[in-house]
């Protein structure tokens, strides 16, 4: 066995590890103790925002948060998954042949495609709404996009879809509320 690619391999997971907890939990938290948001509420939004995605935001908005707060932990928990995604597949596309090999097939098959062709990279911000911010790290990688514009245009269609829930949300509660 050869203990010194165990011990890297470790290393290399724990810190992209302490990355996303850093990103996903410990920022949102300094953020309410700051501010003096309740905890609690705080980390129901940041669970929420993991499984509903930007159909979090309501319930932010429902637990009575702030909703700039709001805004601000969906979207370090959306590029928390979104950096992590790609961490993930690098690891995973290093590693295995198969892998690999898919990810070949499926960058000839993308560049034949007409809607990749004619929309590319930016047509991830629609996207986003559409597929989520779990599928869309994986058409970016799987395609060969450029990390950085992908990382941005994604978090540009969350956030702008995150602000349509938020604006509606608002509208709904104040609605209700009169």
């Amino acid at each position: 066995m050869n203990y010194t690619k165990i011990k890297t391999w470790i290393v290399e997971h724990n810190k992209i590890f302490i990355f996303w907890i850093i990103l996903a939990f410990a920022i949102p938290i300094s953020i309410s103790a700051v501010l003096g948001i309740p905890i609690p509420k705080t980390l129901s939004l940041i669970v929420s925002t993991f499984t509903l995605e930007y159909f979090a935001v309501p319930v932010g908005i429902g637990l009575g948060l702030d909703p700039v707060f709001v805004l601000i932990v969906v979207t370090s928990v959306a590029l928390s998954v979104v950096l992590l995604m790609f961490k993930i597949f690098d690891i995973v596309g290093k590693k295995s042949k198969r892998v690999s090999n898919f990810l070949s097939k499926s960058r000839e098959k993308g560049q034949k495609s007409k809607i990749i062709q004619k929309y590319g990279v930016y047509g991830l911000v629609p996207a986003v709404p559409l597929l989520g911010f779990y599928v869309c790290p994986a058409i970016a990688w799987t395609l060969g996009w450029r990390r950085d514009y992908a990382v941005i245009l994604i978090i540009i269609g969350f956030v702008f879809i995150s602000t349509i829930m938020l604006l509606t949300s608002i509208g709904i509660l104040g609605f209700v509320s009169n």
